[in-house]
């Protein structure tokens, strides 16, 4: 549809109807598509930890290092433990988080002696492994608050070290616990590449994140910079390269790396391309030079060298865009209005965009992305010496989605682009934001039964 009319999209569930009127841009055009289906009765009875148990890992790839990228050496540094504080920027994108289940999985044989009638289990992904355990109050004593993790796998737990947790008091609303540092690696002697912390909150919510990190300083083309690497998915590694996927940006499984790029010795974790905090790739761009950059296993050492990569043509094809991209080459930052860009070679994944087009009015229409990246369309790969077309933007579809919780109903929709990116409602026109679009609720029988106004969050 293009001019300026409205829109109407649909979503069906039982016996109701939502339809949605939503202002489009004069020459900019929406198709219509289904909604996102409200989860069935078994999905919510299915914990993440069922989903955890059912999931079929995926297959190592990405390497540390493409020879043909390889140049002098130009830095080496001792990288030092460093113990993670709460709420450190450098452990955010690290945090698993998952609920609970009291239906004690077959994996574990038995709960602890002390344990009440129904403890709660978990089970942690760390790198390719699945650790089950278990937290509860005790029966015995002071009713200590205790966590288990299976190591070694064999079912049993009365083998394994018991961690006691500790109140933490400033957190009012709720009653949580810390443990650690855990070890996830059976018999080991120092807490180290294989320690994470554990939080558990009202015995219903678990949130794990590392323990330590590793960091040390390295001079780049004559400045000092402060690095970091961290052990972002649990293994007790430091260098598993990012490769792209439709996951979640919560949800990576590699890990990460530091580097003050503003010489005020900090790790800032703003929105996307922003961030001096990323995932660890091949090499990482520093102004506009390239450095491939190698880590140990145990973090303790990092190289980098000046890098040679093999470029190609990234063509977005949209008027003005601010694009950020996460890839197991080297991470970008598009910005400008230029639709075509020399990036390195490798696969990426759109992380966040912002993009502003006109529309047959001359009117100038400010988009951005909300859940960027997060569908398989969303993902692309550009190749030594060849044009790539990405786009972007419109045409766009309106995806429109209901979560239930209990007798509430959320309603919403999403915007969706041409590469498969979510951008959130509040367009702006001109630089003042459009009005919420109108919904009407219809039942089977073709009656309105409720109607309203979406409102920006």
């Amino acid at each position: 549809m293009v001019g300026k009319h409205k829109h109407i999209g649909c979503f069906y569930t039982v016996g109701v109807m939502i339809v949605c009127a939503v202002q489009v841009a004069s020459g900019l055009e929406y198709v219509a598509e289904g909604s996102r289906k409200l989860y069935s009765s078994v999905q919510k009875r299915q914990t993440p930890y069922d989903i955890l148990r059912e999931t079929k890992r995926q297959p190592r790839t990405g390497t540390i290092q493409d020879d043909k990228e390889l140049g002098p050496l130009v830095a080496r540094a001792q990288l030092e433990y460093v113990r993670t504080v709460k709420n450190s920027p450098i452990a955010y994108m690290a945090m698993q988080q998952q609920r609970t289940t009291v239906v004690r999985p077959k994996e574990l044989r038995k709960a602890p002696a002390d344990a009440p009638a129904a403890p709660v289990y978990f089970v942690l992904q760390a790198g390719d492994r699945y650790v089950h355990g278990v937290a509860y109050r005790s029966t015995v004593g002071a009713q200590k608050v205790k966590l288990y993790l299976d190591t070694d796998g064999d079912g049993l737990l009365s083998d394994e070290i018991e961690y006691v947790g500790t109140r933490l008091d400033q957190i009012k609303t709720a009653m949580t616990y810390e443990f650690g540092p855990v070890l996830t690696q059976h018999g080991q002697s120092a807490p180290r590449e294989e320690a994470i912390r554990v939080q558990c909150t009202n015995g219903q919510w678990l949130m794990f994140y590392p323990a330590f990190y590793r960091e040390g300083r390295v001079v780049l083309n004559g400045r000092p910079h402060r690095i970091a690497v961290v052990d972002y998915n649990l293994d007790g590694r430091y260098n598993r390269v990012f490769v792209p996927s439709a996951k979640e940006i919560h949800k990576l499984e590699c890990d990460a790396f530091a580097i003050d790029l503003d010489g005020d010795s900090k790790f800032h974790a703003g929105k996307p391309g922003g961030s001096e905090i990323m995932p660890f790739s091949r090499m990482v761009k520093v102004n506009e030079n390239y450095y491939s950059v190698h880590v140990t296993d145990d973090g303790g050492v990092i190289e980098f060298r000046q890098a040679k990569p093999s470029f190609g043509e990234l063509d977005v094809g949209v008027e003005e865009v601010d694009l950020t991209l996460w890839s197991d080459a080297a991470h970008q930052r598009l910005r400008g209005s230029g639709s075509k860009w020399r990036v390195p070679a490798g696969k990426y994944r759109i992380v966040s965009l912002d993009l502003t087009e006109k529309d047959s009015a001359g009117n100038l229409w400010a988009f951005k992305t909300d859940k960027a990246g997060q569908s398989e369309p969303g993902l692309f790969e550009v190749r030594p010496d060849e044009a790539t077309s990405l786009r972007i933007g419109p045409p766009f579809r309106i995806k429109t989605f209901m979560d239930r919780n209990g007798p509430n109903v959320l309603i919403g929709f999403d915007l969706e682009g041409q590469a498969g990116e979510l951008y959130a409602p509040g367009v702006k026109v001109n630089g003042k934001t459009v009005s919420e679009p109108e919904f009407k609720i219809i039942n089977s029988t073709g009656s309105v039964v409720g109607s309203g106004r979406f409102k920006y969050g």
